[in-house]
């Protein structure tokens, strides 16, 4: 009895602590098949209704699913990300990405989103830049920003004051071998909106970022796709689609920089980030695991990289992290010839990908109108955008993105129709699809 009063103690506490809006998922789903299936029947059946411009939805380009469950859906015609619950219905707090602006006041046409678990929500527009919007700041408001710290030395004991956003502001913020005595705050307006408004993340015309990368043309990358790790990792990854007379095709590690800290309105004081160049994780070329005209990309929770692709030989790949050295290497998880998913005979135009949970690989394809299912192994398991198992006729006219949830509901982005369309599976059938290891 006493364990159970203790675990009823603790769900209360972190009940009243929670400072994000929560909302019931639905247990129940709507589908609008009538037919019956028996013991071993699968395929994925459409959900209704489907989420269109009823749900202020024109042009949605790219989806992804926050960690509470809350669907991001990047819709370019209107510069918009809208936010929906697992029902459809939009919650409140999240104006502060609709009609996106950059710092000089310029219309950004979000192309991919994806968030991290600290509520900041990544979106990249097609250039060499990284915008980012942090949701748990807008829920319970900012009070005060650094504009300035005090610095001692850990060794000599050396101390100086730095303003925030002077040229050694930054190295001193994010070396070890310094650390705060005080610090100075504001509460002025201005820059506690500056903050609470979509800003700039990373830029790969930055100075800082240039020298870390000194290959490539950093200030003309072209950013296709963005994924989180699944845990509280300080880095994001992006896919680079510049090309160029260097074959400037790769994904890159974009790691997090300590930039201010805040006093928000609960009480907490947390760091703000900006982006730095972290690493080039994988470069161009045609075999497994590497990369050629990159499109899409997704992270598992084991860190393995997911992309799409529309160059030579493999349209889908996927490479596995070694960290066990003094630097990351990742090799091809999937092998031509041996796993479905290296099959080009599968694909025709795959524009995106999606993991799930339990490694399940979901790709739409633009030309075909579907999407594919395979397993961790990379097997070939059924195909989603159909009435029934046994149509050929798809539902959907112009597919571009797809994610899926905790539930297995896959989600899809018609971008002609203004349309998203939901799918399940009639009968789970875990031996089918569960990873073999």
């Amino acid at each position: 009895m006493m364990i159970k009063y203790k675990f009823l103690l603790i769900f209360i506490i972190l009940y009243f602590i929670s400072c994000v809006d929560k909302f019931m998922i639905p247990d129940a789903i709507n589908d609008n098949s009538n037919s019956s299936f028996g013991a071993g029947d699968t395929t994925y059946l459409q959900l209704t209704p489907i989420w269109n411009e009823a749900h202020g939805i024109s042009q949605p380009i790219e989806i992804s699913i926050i960690q509470d469950g809350r669907i991001l859906i990047a819709d370019s015609s209107q510069n918009s990300i809208f936010v929906l619950d697992q029902d459809g219905d939009s919650p409140s707090g999240f104006d502060g990405l609709k009609s996106l602006l950059d710092n000089e006041y310029n219309p950004v046409s979000p192309i991919d989103v994806d968030a991290d678990k600290k509520m900041n929500i990544f979106f990249v527009d097609g250039s060499q830049r990284v915008f980012i919007w942090n949701h748990y700041w807008n829920s319970v408001g900012i009070n005060s920003v650094s504009t300035s710290a005090t610095f001692i030395h850990s060794d000599t004991g050396a101390d100086t004051t730095i303003l925030a956003g002077s040229i050694n502001w930054l190295s001193f913020l994010n070396n070890a071998s310094w650390e705060i005595s005080s610090i100075v705050y504001s509460n002025n307006q201005v820059l506690i909106d500056s903050l609470l408004n979509p800003y700039l993340f990373y830029d790969g015309r930055d100075e800082k970022n240039a020298y870390l990368d000194p290959h490539y043309q950093t200030d003309s990358s072209q950013f296709t796709g963005i994924s989180t790790p699944a845990d509280n990792e300080n880095m994001i990854f992006v896919t680079d689609n510049y090309g160029g007379a260097n074959q400037q095709y790769r994904i890159i590690q974009i790691d997090f920089q300590k930039s201010l800290l805040l006093a928000l309105s609960s009480g907490d004081t947390v760091w703000a980030f900006t982006g730095e160049f972290g690493e080039t994780v994988v470069g161009y070329g045609t075999g497994a695991g590497t990369v050629s005209k990159p499109l899409s990309l997704d992270v598992d929770y084991n860190g393995n990289l997911y992309y799409t692709q529309n160059g030579d030989f493999f349209p889908v790949h996927m490479i596995i992290p070694n960290l066990s050295g003094d630097f990351s290497t990742y090799s091809s998880g999937f092998q031509p010839n041996n796993d479905d998913i290296m099959n080009a005979d599968f694909f025709s135009r795959p524009l995106d990908i999606a993991v799930d949970n339990n490694q399940q690989i979901y790709i739409v394809d633009n030309d075909l109108k579907h999407i594919g299912v395979f397993n961790s192994n990379g097997d070939f398991f059924k195909y989603a955008g159909y009435k029934s198992s046994n149509d050929t006729v798809p539902l959907m006219t112009n597919p571009v993105a797809v994610t899926v949830d905790d539930r297995g509901v896959i989600y899809v982005c018609d971008k002609t129709e203004g349309a998203i369309f939901r799918y399940k599976l009639s009968n789970s059938l875990d031996e089918d699809i569960i990873p073999e290891n």
